[in-house]
């Protein structure tokens, strides 16, 4: 025991075997993890041992003869970790850790996992996890059936304004029937979106935006795809269909974005530059630039600064004010 491993291989038959334990903590202790799993004789402590060095198999072979919710469990979030996925899916069923198997099948996108998932959350009363399966599958009707049947029917109806337009009206129905039975008058003030559609925004719009992405619910894209939908508005169903029928119902107009105003090259701008300014030589032989009205059908010259001062102050010959 004092680094001696060969004589201490000799010595251990024969050390009886209740005392085996002993020594492995022994073992433990001096960090020889591997010596003291092999030395073991309590499954709990080997599945410790088991499980501090990443000996999953050994681990699970322990948890089937212990037949423990809390092994499985504990064994099933170190495979998830590790990325053992089938056996974290063996260890979480063996567990009944519904929330560990959720987490497993929404991240891999394993529809056919959550449809089972779903049925054995019911089964288990577990409406949580249910109606969360029944969500993602996009089986909405399912989902205020299950509501119903766990009497939130006021939540029905928050559901069916929000996703079951066509559905609100049956759902206020039942939440009349059941909320009579305690405050009629606060049941009679319940507005049924078919008696009183005005009462209700964009409800037209969320019908016609209901029935068109029915036939999309069932499309089950795989988790592997996710970069190619992140980028995916944010916007609401009603709201995107609201702009819709915006852009199909305004005519493009001149002055719009989409007016384009032709662009001139550097040749076109300098040719009418020369176009516009003139040169003039006087007869005591210096010249001026002028401005030509380029707008005008007569050639008319616009005078420079100077002369429109001198004809406006009058000015003589030696430029004296006369």
């Amino acid at each position: 025991m004092r680094g001696d491993l060969e004589r201490a291989n000799l010595v251990l038959p024969s050390i009886p075997k209740e005392h085996h334990n002993s020594v492995a903590r022994f073992l433990e202790s001096r960090g020889m993890m591997e010596d003291a799993l092999e030395v073991a004789t309590d499954p709990d402590y080997r599945f410790e041992l088991a499980i501090q060095l990443g000996k999953l198999d050994i681990a699970q072979e322990i948890a089937m003869l212990a037949q423990s919710e809390s092994k499985w469990k504990q064994l099933g979030e170190l495979a998830m970790s590790t990325g053992k996925l089938e056996m974290a899916e063996e260890c979480l069923k063996q567990a009944n850790d519904l929330s560990g198997l959720l987490l497993l099948y929404s991240s891999l996108g394993d529809a056919e996992g959550i449809t089972q998932l779903a049925s054995l959350a019911k089964e288990h009363g577990k409406n949580n996890v249910a109606f969360l399966c029944l969500f993602m599958l996009g089986k909405l009707e399912d989902c205020l059936q299950l509501l119903v049947e766990s009497n939130r029917i006021p939540e029905a109806a928050l559901m069916a304004r929000s996703y079951l337009p066509s559905k609100a009206s049956e759902i206020v129905a039942l939440w009349r029937k059941d909320l009579n039975k305690i405050n009629p008058k606060a049941a009679e003030s319940l507005a049924d979106p078919e008696e009183y559609p005005n009462l209700f925004e964009d409800w037209q719009i969320a019908l016609a935006v209901e029935s068109r992405v029915a036939e999309t619910r069932g499309n089950y894209p795989p988790a592997a795809e996710y970069v190619q939908h992140s980028d995916r508005s944010v916007a609401s169903l009603v709201e995107s269909f609201r702009n819709m029928q915006v852009n199909e119902e305004e005519p493009l107009v001149n002055g719009g974005l989409d007016h384009e105003v032709p662009e001139q090259n550097e040749d076109e701008v300098q040719e009418e530059c020369k176009d516009e300014i003139q040169v003039v030589e006087h007869d005591d032989g210096h010249e001026e630039a002028v401005v030509v009205d380029a707008d005008s059908t007569d050639g008319a010259v616009l005078m420079n600064s100077k002369e429109v001062e001198e004809e406006e102050w009058g000015t003589n010959d030696e430029g004296n004010p006369s």
